[in-house]
C-alpha cells in the first residue's frame, strides 16, 4: 500500500510537468517526462491513463474555464500523440499480430481519438492484430470494414454524450450484420443504459487487454432488447450531428494530419520491432531463438542472480525427419516446445537454441527445483508426441560464467545421453551428479 501511494504520488507530479509542458506548447520536454516516467518504472498504460491523460483532462478544464484557446487545446493533443510514440516500444510484449483481429474506431462525428489511440497501441502491444480506423467513422463505413476484415472484436469510441444516438445505431448496425464480433465501448459518452446493456465499458488503456480477452472468451453478445428503447430516448441523430467546437472544418483537418504524421512514426516503429522480433526468435516455434537465450544468461550473470540452466536435447528426433518429412519434423518442433513452455515455471525462459536442442533458464531455483522442471518437461515432452521422440535434459546452477555454466550443463546433457537418454541429469562443478532420474526404454 505505501509502495502504491508512493507511486501515484509520482505519476500525479508528472502529469502536472506533463500539462505544464503542453500549455507552453514544450514537446521535447513532454517526450523527457515520458522518458523519465518509464526509466522510473511505470507501465506504458499507467503513463497513459495517470500522466499523459490525466494532463490532458487538465488541459480541458482550463479550455472549459477559456484559460485556452481551442488551438492551444488542439495543439496539446498535437503533442501529447506525439509523446505517446516513446512508450509504443515498451508496449510491445508479444509476438506481432500473434492474437486475434481487434477492429477500433471512434463513431461518425467524434474528433477527440487519444484515448482510443493508446487503446490500440496496448492492444496492439499485446499481440493483437488492430485494425485502427481513428475518428469520425460513419456508421456505413464500419459495418462495410467489420463484414470485409471480420474482427474477432470491435471497440467503439463516443467522447461526447451528443454522439449516443449515432453510436446506439452503429452498435445495433454491428450486431445485426456481423453476429460474430463482439463489441465493447469506451469515452464519457457511452450513454449508462448501454454500459449497461452487457457490452464492457472501459474508459483508460490499464486493463484493457483483459476486458477484452474475458470478452473473447465468451459467446457471441446477443443484442440487448434495450438497445432500441435507448435509441428512441436518445433523440433523432441529425438534432446532434457535429460537436459544437468543430463548427470549422480547419480544427478536425489540424488533428486528422497529427494522426498521419504520428501513424507513419508508428509504422516505422512496427517495423523496428518485427526486425527486433525476427531477430530474437525461431521462426518454426516462435520461442526465443539462441541469440535471445544468449542476453539473457549473461544478463541474469552480470545481476548475480541465483538460479540454474537446463540444456534439452530430442532424442531420436532425426528419424521423424528422414521417415515422415521436415514439415512433420517442424510441427513436432511446434508441440515439444509448447511442452516445454509449459513445463517451465512463471519468470523462467525458454529458447529453441538449435536443430532439436533446447534450454531453459531457472532464475532463483536451487538444483533440487531444477531437476522437478526438467522432470515435468520430460514428461511433457514424452506426452507430446507419438514418434517415441523423447528428452535427455542436462541441469547445473548458475556461477556468474555464462561459458563455464553452459559447459557445465552441455557437459552433464552428454552424460544423460550416455546413460541412455530420456532423463535428466545434474551436474556440481565438473562431474554428473550420480542421482542422474529418468527411464531408458527397454529398446534402447
Amino acid at each position: 500500500m505505501k509502495r502504491r501511494r508512493a507511486t501515484d504520488a509520482r505519476n500525479r507530479r508528472l502529469a502536472e510537468r506533463f500539462g505544464e509542458a503542453l500549455c507552453k506548447a514544450s514537446s521535447q520536454t513532454a517526450e523527457a517526462i515520458i522518458d523519465e516516467a518509464l526509466d522510473g518504472g511505470a507501465s506504458g498504460p499507467e503513463i497513459q491513463s495517470d500522466i499523459v491523460g490525466a494532463a490532458m483532462r487538465w488541459v480541458g478544464e482550463l479550455w472549459e474555464l477559456n484559460s485556452l484557446t481551442i488551438a492551444d487545446e488542439h495543439l496539446a493533443t498535437a503533442i501529447s500523440h506525439q509523446a505517446l510514440i516513446r512508450l509504443f516500444a515498451a508496449l510491445q510484449t508479444a509476438a506481432p499480430r500473434s492474437r486475434e483481429r481487434v477492429l477500433l474506431a471512434a463513431v461518425e462525428g467524434q474528433h477527440h481519438v487519444l484515448g482510443l489511440r493508446m487503446v490500440a497501441d496496448v492492444l496492439e502491444g499485446a499481440g493483437f492484430d488492430v485494425l485502427y480506423l481513428g475518428a469520425d467513422v460513419p456508421t456505413v463505413s464500419l459495418a462495410q470494414m467489420i463484414s470485409e476484415y471480420r474482427p474477432a472484436a470491435t471497440g467503439l469510441s463516443c467522447t461526447f454524450p451528443g454522439r449516443a444516438r449515432v453510436l446506439i445505431d452503429a452498435v445495433i448496425t454491428i450486431a445485426d450484420s456481423a453476429a460474430q464480433t463482439r463489441i465493447f465501448l469506451g469515452g464519457e459518452g457511452v450513454p449508462n443504459g448501454l454500459r449497461n446493456a452487457g457490452y464492457p465499458w472501459q474508459n483508460t488503456s490499464i486493463g484493457i487487454v483483459k476486458v477484452v480477452d474475458e470478452l473473447l472468451a465468451e459467446p457471441v453478445q446477443p443484442l440487448p432488447p434495450a438497445i432500441k428503447v435507448l435509441r428512441g430516448a436518445s433523440g433523432p441523430a441529425d438534432s446532434v450531428r457535429p460537436d459544437t467546437e468543430y463548427d470549422s472544418l480547419t480544427d478536425a483537418r489540424m488533428l486528422g494530419i497529427v494522426e498521419d504524421a504520428n501513424e507513419q512514426s508508428r509504422r516505422h516503429a512496427r517495423r523496428a520491432q518485427d526486425f527486433r522480433y525476427l531477430a530474437f526468435h525461431d521462426p518454426v516455434t516462435g520461442m526465443p531463438n539462441r541469440r535471445a537465450f544468449d542476453d539473457r544468461l549473461a544478463e541474469s550473470n552480470s545481476q548475480a542472480l541465483e538460479g540454474a540452466l537446463l540444456m534439452i536435447d530430442l532424442d531420436r528426433f532425426k528419424d521423424v525427419n528422414d521417415g515422415h518429412g521436415h514439415d512433420a519434423g517442424d510441427e513436432l518442433l511446434r508441440d515439444i516446445g509448447h511442452a516445454i513452455e509449459t513445463g517451465r515455471r512463471p519468470g523462467d525462459f525458454a529458447a529453441r537454441t538449435g536443430g532439436d536442442e533446447f534450454a531453459v533458464l531457472l532464475p532463483q531455483a536451487s538444483l533440487d527445483a531444477a531437476v522437478e522442471v526438467a522432470e515435468r518437461i520430460r514428461n511433457n515432452v514424452k506426452q507430446a508426441n507419438d514418434y517415441n521422440v523423447t528428452a535427455s535434459v542436462g541441469l547445473a546452477p548458475l556461477t556468474g560464467n555464462p561459458r563455464a555454466d553452459l559447459l557445465a550443463a552441455d557437459e552433464a546433457l552428454y552424460a544423460a545421453k550416455e546413460a541412455g537418454r530420456n532423463r535428466s541429469t545434474a551436474t556440481t562443478r565438473g562431474a554428473p551428479s550420480p542421482g542422474s532420474r529418468g527411464t531408458t526404454p527397454a529398446h534402447e
